[in-house]
């Protein structure tokens, strides 16, 4: 090993330099295409540029020498010993370049690593630590667009009127930015000679001191003799490459008529045979304005562009304000600022240059933006933009080739999907190796038609406690960022991922545990096709397996992820999916580890989720559901391994086991806003969401029950915001509502928002918490800014409608087959605004003509609890549908909300059967129906999807009818009363059965009936009788009329909001008809409603005290620097920071080439 005296490792005296012939048992320095191998004794270090090689094998040892500029380039390296460059204590300071050359069907290959790799093989020990830089921070103020104006965009071209031709554009400004000339002229039609003649006309009328540009629109053309004089005349201008512009390529050139050693150009030469975009952009500065030209050509599509601007400098070289220290950051870094938007690929990358004037937490870049990225704290949430440093000076990259190729099926469909080459280098450690890896730059790694070769990979390492990944940049990668597989104790922290196929920070086997993911940035999550789950559906063999790509892939609850940021993913941002036993080859080696339970992951709590941050992912932020197939039957289907499966039966225990104690799971400091779909979604398994900020959205927060057990979701000391001030990027909408489907998109009417629009669906009603099943609990959360918005009343007199944004705080599910849980409830709320007051509401239901809406048996059953009174101004209410079958005379109607408050208690009654209209043959025809005795007008239906749960009111009595329309009555019914019915609530149920009946055996639980115990029912004579009964034991049975009744109540109380019934004891009456026939059953006696008083007082209409503050709610916020003050009247830009003459900017700032989304 290095000598432990010596921090630097190349101060190591032992080490032999590579430079000398000596160093090597066979006397020469190793040679271009060499195999170099460093024998097990041998201790090197790399003190000089070295040719290419064909791989690399370190037994021994190898130190990167102190040095600028030296690179290695090989298809592999193998370290079985020791590889350095810096260390922990003294990091390495100078550039470092290796780059991984290579094709997916090379002979050089090592089994268990493959090719194009750096891989630390059993005993071998890999030390990387480049600079120390900051990794990524936030803004502190606003980035926006160029306006137009003296401080930002003072021309642009498209807002010209020029005829649109194929070929060149030239753009002459005075030189205060105002438009002197712009012209475009034909190159591909019979006029080429004329359009020539007519530029070099052009060209020689301009006079002095004028600036002058040209782009290329889509072609040059093909030269001929015809363009000499133009040439000659570009030359003379200062032009260097124009003869070289091939047919489709792009060139632009600016330059001071009068000074030809003032000019730039810039020719982007089109690779053979590629036919996508091509971009080239120069700059030219004088004075306080940057004259920008910009050339995109692009055969056989419509994206070309020819564009010209005078911007203000300070527009043109913007100065970005972050929260931290960043005086780290060198000149010609570059930086990614995220999106801030729906929309994640409004990410921008950005390269800095020299700013004298910038204080430590500031920068300036070479290029103004597209789009606006927020940098502000909007009503108590943290909107503000991250920014990572791309940049670091140990360097590995990878040969890609130009066009994509194959040679097996996977790669042949990989080209088909991605339409590039995805076969980069990896980098791997095995167990038993040692990695540190810190300061380095990755791109272009991964190989997406391989399994196991990701960018950073730990590959079934076992523990691997003092290792770690920290503060590296993976860009561009083909397959992942981190791999964690089957390995634990590591940690990955301030890390950035821009842009790469699949999962990011993968844990793969759902075996990985005590692993601390801290404070990593990840932008550009896109689908891969490796696992089942890094697909979208539309790319899966069967759709049910897949769809759960994700920036943070987790796949056991015993990890650390604090810190980290989802800001982009066509997916989800963070995805928490376990397996009941580890996947692949982890299982084999839990079991040998001593370390395998069976199914343990669904009782281990969290080990800590916290203050994690997730935006613009297009289905949501935080998705809690699921389970991951080993390869096993699920809902009688065979799921393959990886493939997504139902539920997640997630239910914390303490042990964690079947047997243990549930405990609830804490999710904490959570923020998330601009996800497309919805910010978060949970199956409940006790799981509480806490301290966090939710914003928009179009919902925010979804709860799905998790299964039998007694769990709930809940939500406190939290913030919903609906809509802030972090606007995003203005959109148009044209209308596409029936009325108007019948007409081209172009003669539609159409709205201009001045706001981005989640998933292009204006009508869309936004809310904070979409009730769906339960139970669900929110206590202490703060709501503001739902507010209804109708945003063109123009529309009322031209189309006679009058269109609108709903909004509201408390919204339900639009599809759900699922009746709510009874007990779902608010308490200790608080409010920003009043209901009613300016269209802001708390509560919305819906309906059939409201859009996305579907009319099924949870929408139809719309149910949740005030508790206190915080939402409707009276304790124990309960918020219901307004019809005749939830309400009475003392309930108040709330129209707006679409929804009544009554003062009642309600609980769930489950019907349960398999004879009769019970069959599953009849789910979804509405085999069951029940009507409230006292209100028997109002008839409450259930299709019966997803079984019979009816809500009903306690101290009432009901009547229970099987269609009879469907088939014949059933002979086994069980009646559940769950969620709500406790100590002395009592309701009746009268069961319409045939007439012909006349034996009935009955089993309860509650109380405790089993005629084979000798604990009978007692069957009584009356009506009346089984009114008066106190014991809930009798029953009657009135064949002339076919009703049999029964009470139901509990003699014990709900202890726990999570019980699904007093005690964990349900109540459930047992009827079997043992006699009688299975023709349908006609009751038509109207029923003698049982009566208790009511003592109930009427609801009154809610009362609204002054809005609530959110202080001391909400996730907490970071603080740092502040945002920067501007002195009035001035743009921003030092006039002392820059020089005025062209050829110092030229040199400061120098040009961009774009090889990827265009700037201008």
């Amino acid at each position: 090993m290095v000598a432990a005296t010596h921090s630097c490792p190349w101060d190591d005296a032992d080490l032999k330099k590579w430079s000398e012939p000596s160093t090597w048992p066979s006397g020469q320095i190793p040679k271009e295409n060499d195999a170099v191998h460093i024998p097990k004794d041998l201790k090197v270090i790399l003190d000089t540029t070295v040719p290419r090689f064909l791989t690399i094998t370190i037994d021994g040892i190898l130190v990167w020498g102190n040095l600028d500029g030296i690179r290695i380039e090989t298809s592999y390296i193998l370290v079985n010993g020791e590889f350095h460059i810096g260390s922990e204590d003294c990091r390495f300071e100078k550039t470092a370049d290796i780059f991984l050359y290579g094709k997916s069907n090379d002979k050089e290959q090592v089994e268990g690593f493959g090719r194009k790799f750096i891989g630390a093989n059993t005993g071998g020990k890999i030390e990387f630590h480049g600079k120390e830089k900051k990794s990524w921070t936030k803004l502190v103020e606003t980035i926006r667009p160029a306006l137009p104006g003296p401080c930002g965009c003072v021309y642009d071209s498209v807002e010209q009127t020029v005829k649109r031709r194929n070929g060149i554009y030239l753009n002459v400004w005075n030189a205060d930015g105002t438009l002197f000339k712009l012209e475009s002229f034909d190159m591909q039609s019979s006029r080429v000679a004329n359009s020539l003649n007519d530029i070099v006309e052009m060209m020689k009328s301009f006079p002095d001191g004028k600036i002058f540009s040209m782009s290329i629109y889509k072609t040059i053309g093909v030269v001929t003799q015809h363009y000499e004089q133009f040439f000659k005349l570009m030359e003379d201008l200062g032009a260097k490459q124009i003869r070289h512009v091939g047919e489709f390529d792009p060139y632009v050139f600016i330059g001071e008529t009068g000074k030809v050693d003032c000019i730039m150009e810039q020719h982007t030469p089109r690779r053979a045979g590629y036919l996508g975009p091509v971009e080239a952009l120069v700059k030219f500065g004088l004075g306080d304005l940057v004259f920008i030209t910009y050339s995109r050509t692009e055969p056989n599509t419509k994206n070309e562009i020819s564009r010209f601007r005078a911007l203000n400098r300070d527009a043109a070289y913007p100065k970005l304000s972050f929260l931290h220290d960043v005086s780290t950051w060198e000149v010609g870094d570059e930086v990614i600022v995220a999106s801030t938007d729906f929309e994640w690929r409004q990410a921008e990358i950005r390269t800095i240059i020299p700013c004298r004037e910038c204080s430590p937490n500031q920068i300036r870049v070479d290029g103004d933006f597209l789009y606006n990225h927020f940098g502000e704290v909007t009503h108590g949430v943290d909107e503000r933009a991250e920014v990572g440093l791309l940049t670091r000076n140990i360097r590995l990259d990878a040969e890609m080739q130009p066009d994509c190729y194959h040679f097996t099926e996977k790669e042949e469909y990989n080209c088909k999907m991605f339409k590039r080459d995805t076969y980069g280098g990896h980098v791997k450690f095995v167990r038993d190796s040692w990695a540190r890896v810190e300061g380095v730059q990755l791109t272009h790694m991964g190989q997406q038609s391989v399994l196991a070769t990701y960018p950073l990979h730990y590959h079934l390492a076992d523990n691997v406690k003092g290792q770690y990944l920290r503060n590296n940049v993976i860009r561009d990668s083909n397959s992942r960022c981190v791999t964690i597989h089957g390995t634990d104790f590591l940690e990955v922290s301030n890390n950035v991922c821009a842009y790469h196929l699949g999962h990011g920070i993968f844990l793969e086997d759902s075996a990985e545990q005590n692993n601390t993911i801290h404070r990593n940035l990840i932008i550009g999550t896109q689908y891969g096709t490796l696992l089942f789950t890094d697909m979208d559906v539309d790319m899966c063999k069967n759709r049910a397996w897949c769809g759960l790509l994700s920036s943070y892939w987790i796949t056991h609850p015993r990890n650390i992820f604090t810190e980290n940021v989802a800001a982009g993913s066509d997916s989800f941002g963070m995805v928490l999916a376990f397996a009941d036993r580890p996947l692949g080859p982890s299982f084999q080696r839990q079991v040998e580890r001593g370390l395998y339970e069976d199914m343990s992951t669904r009782y281990i709590p969290i080990l800590e989720f916290a203050r994690n941050i997730m935006h613009g992912n297009k289905h949501g932020g935080l998705w809690f559901d699921n389970r991951l197939s080993y390869g096993q039957i699920d809902m009688n289907k065979w799921v393959p391994e990886n493939g997504k499966l139902g539920l997640n039966m997630y239910t914390p225990s303490d042990p964690p086991n079947a047997n243990g104690t549930l405990v609830e799971a804490y999710m904490s400091g959570l923020t998330m806003y601009k996800n497309d779909e919805r910010n978060s979604w949970v199956r409940c398994g006790n799981i509480v969401i806490t301290n966090s900020s939710f914003a928009d959205s179009p919902v925010s927060y979804v709860a799905a029950h998790s299964g039998d057990d007694p769990t709930s979701c809940d939500v406190r000391n939290s913030l919903f915001i609906g809509e802030t001030d972090n606007k995003g990027e203005a959109w148009t909408y044209f209308f596409n509502t029936p009325e108007f489907q019948h007409l081209p998109k172009s003669q539609r009417p159409s709205h201009r928002f001045d706001r981005s629009i989640s998933q292009n669906r204006p009508d869309m009603t936004i809310s904070a918490v979409q009730f769906y099943q339960g139970p669900v609990y929110l206590d202490n959360c703060y709501f503001d800014k739902y507010k209804t918005w109708y945003y063109n009343d123009s529309f009322i007199d031209a189309y006679g409608i009058r269109p609108k944004r709903p909004a509201t705080a408390f919204h339900f599910h639009p599809a759900n087959h699922y009746p709510m849980v009874p007990t779902n409830g608010v308490r200790n709320l608080r409010f920003g605004y009043c209901d009613g007051v300016d269209n802001s509401f708390r509560v919305m239901d819906g309906n059939a003509s409201t859009p996305y809406w579907t009319v099924l048996d949870g929408t139809n059953n719309i149910n949740f609890r005030d508790y206190d009174g915080t939402l409707t101004g009276r304790a124990d209410v309960q918020i219901v549908d307004n019809r005749p079958f939830f309400t009475t005379d003392r309930c108040r109607p709330m129209d707006d909300w679409g929804l009544a408050i009554c003062p009642y208690k309600y609980f769930m009654l489950v019907v349960r059967g398999g004879t009769g209209v019970l069959q599953n043959k009849y789910k979804g025809k509405s085999p069951v129906f029940i009507r409230r005795d006292d209100s028997p007008e109002d008839v409450y239906r259930q299709k019966g999807m997803v079984g019979h749960k009816f809500t009903l009111m306690v101290s009432k009595s009901y009547t229970v009818f099987f269609n009879s329309t469907l088939g014949e009555s059933p002979r086994d019914v069980q009646f559940k009363a769950r969620f709500g019915l406790e100590k002395d609530d009592i309701v009746r149920i009268a069961v319409c059965f045939p007439k012909s009946t006349t034996k009935f055996t009955i089993y309860s639980k509650i109380p405790r009936l089993d005629p084979k115990r000798y604990l009978s029912p007692v069957q009584v004579g009356s009506l009346e009788e089984v009114d008066q009964d106190k014991t809930m034991t009798a029953w009657y049975w009135n064949q002339t009329t076919g009703y049999l009744y029964f009470k139901m109540s509990s003699p014990m109380e709900m202890n726990d909001p999570d019980q699904k019934c007093p005690g964990n004891e349900c109540l459930a009456w047992d009827i079997r008809r043992d006699d009688g026939d299975n023709g349908p059953a006609i009751c038509d006696t109207p029923v003698i409603p049982f009566y208790v008083k009511d003592r109930n007082a009427r609801v009154k209409p809610p009362r609204c005290l002054e809005p609530a503050s959110p202080v001391g709610l909400g996730a907490p916020i970071e603080m740092g620097y502040q945002p920067p003050t501007h002195a009035p009247g001035t743009c921003g830009y030092s006039a002392a920071s820059v020089s005025l003459l062209c050829a110092t900017i030229f040199i400061s700032f120098g040009a961009l080439i774009l090889t990827s989304s265009p700037v201008f």
